[in-house]
């Protein structure tokens, strides 16, 4: 199964999939499909994703740069939230 979704991907948003298509084409379901999208982006798979677009590969250095910026901010709130809900002085 390795390198599986990368395969199956375009160069920049405009040759983005939709995680419903990724289903259709692999006959996985959607938590498979992100844990085989993580397993290859950690073993140097640069897969890109959004919203709008779906998942795709970088066309651009920018557009890989964006999307680390993205990563790295949603971590960052995720940080803050899970440090707000530890300090949090309602007696527990």
């Amino acid at each position: 199964m390795s390198e599986q979704i990368t395969q199956l991907l375009g160069r920049g948003p405009s040759q983005g999939v939709l995680l419903a298509q990724l289903e259709v084409w692999t006959g996985f379901d959607k938590r498979t499909i992100r844990r085989l999208i993580e397993r290859e982006r950690r073993n140097g798979s640069p897969i890109l994703s959004d919203n709008v677009h779906g998942y795709y590969l970088p066309s651009t250095p920018e557009e890989k740069a964006v999307f680390v910026r993205s990563m790295r901010g949603r971590a960052a709130e995720i940080m803050a939230t899970a440090d707000a809900v530890e300090n949090c002085d309602d007696g527990c």
